[in-house]
């Protein structure tokens, strides 16, 4: 019954694993880890109830090998063992852990006839995706996943899936991100499902965007979606609820149009939010013909800041207020040179765009959001 694996191998899956163990639950067979081994395959199993993750790697052995043992402390163990191989053997429940450099240990687990098994997807879409496209749709939206657990639709990320486009959307009523891509997918028909955030951030964490050959089939279901490759498969319960319509909140009539050098403006706008409120963050952002001034007034300091950034503008002078934070966010995410930035009222949403100084370099349409916050004469 024992099985030969490498440690290197055994830790990249417990580490991959370790992240969908609850901090907390009621049950405490979701605390351990399920260890398996059948025709020359060892597999390392996690999951919350709400999102499943069997991680595969190669071993050598014979028989057949399943316990359940807590995770923490296997983690702990296996980051800690000098590289080489790792026998794993059961005596009963109990496991046995021996390195070739010396190191051997013992743990008390339990069977596995309790630990959830895992859901069935039953009928739905399927597809594949490259890993590094699905990395580039969460960057460019998850940052505006709402946090607020009364609003559940919006604490996750709205997946789109048409026959010839597909995309991504989060917003928590402050900011928005959203970006997608014209490709085509294997679907009658048009498909939108909420990912949760764990979900989301979990396939982002085992996949690899530099490797062009990392391609995920994709199950959506009905109340689950499933992710798998050669050496892994997650399953992801979907969150319930209606998604809010987001096209209603992006403002069609912006007769302000800037454009800025991103750089430029990321920088200023971060320099003079050191002095802004904790509270909220305020920075104002005025806009006059050629040039941007971004202000900071905070009286509980008795602090303020200003700095210019050359724009190209030739409107009238407009003055709004942005959480600063929020603002550099988006700065950050988008990768171009130069940003457009495009406005109405002082109450209106600011549409940010990334601007390709050739079009041939636009992999996707990426459109960003964000909410002024009311100016007071005083801060």
């Amino acid at each position: 019954m024992a099985v030969l694996v490498q440690k290197k191998d055994l830790l990249e899956a417990v580490q991959k694993a370790f992240p969908v163990i609850p901090s907390k639950s009621s049950l405490q067979i979701l605390s351990n880890f399920k260890l398996s081994y059948s025709n020359s395959v060892f597999e390392v199993a996690a999951t919350d109830a709400d999102h499943s993750l069997r991680v595969i790697i190669g071993a050598q052995g014979s028989g057949v090998f399943d316990v359940t043992v807590n995770a923490r402390k296997i983690f702990e163990i296996v980051r800690e063992l000098p590289e080489g191989g790792v026998t794993l053997d059961l005596d009963g429940t109990v496991l046995l852990m021996e390195s070739e450099k010396g190191f051997s240990c013992k743990i008390a687990g339990a069977g596995s006839e309790d630990f959830p098994g895992f859901p069935e997807i039953g009928s739905g879409a399927e597809f594949d995706i490259h890993a590094s496209t699905f990395h580039e749709m969460v960057r460019k939206s998850g940052f505006a996943v709402s946090r607020d657990e009364s609003r559940a639709a919006l604490c996750g990320i709205l997946w789109e899936v048409a026959p010839d486009r597909t995309g991504m959307v989060a917003t928590d009523g402050h900011r928005l991100g959203s970006s997608f891509i014209d490709t085509p997918f294997p679907v009658i028909e048009s498909i939108s499902k909420i990912i949760s955030q764990k979900g989301v951030s979990t396939l982002v964490r085992i996949t690899d965007p530099k490797n062009q050959d990392d391609v995920v089939r994709v199950v959506l279901g009905e109340k689950y979606v499933s992710f798998s490759t050669s050496s892994f498969n997650m399953v992801s319960r979907l969150v319930e609820g209606q998604y809010p319509d987001y096209t209603k909140v992006i403002p069609r009539n912006n007769p302000k149009i800037i454009a800025a050098d991103r750089l430029s403006l990321l920088e200023a706008v971060r320099r003079v939010s050191v002095l802004s409120s904790n509270k909220n963050h305020l920075v104002r952002l005025i806009f006059k013909p050629s040039v941007m001034d971004a202000v900071v007034m905070n009286r509980d300091i008795g602090g303020e800041a200003k700095e210019s950034v050359n724009i190209q503008y030739d409107g009238d002078e407009h003055t709004v207020g942005f959480n600063g934070m929020y603002f550099t966010d988006i700065l950050d995410i988008i990768k171009t040179k130069n940003v457009r930035l495009e406005m109405n009222t002082q109450i209106s949403a600011c549409l940010v765009f990334p601007v390709y100084e050739d079009e041939k370099d636009k992999k996707s349409e990426d459109l960003f959001l964000i909410m002024p916050l009311r100016i007071m004469d005083e801060v």
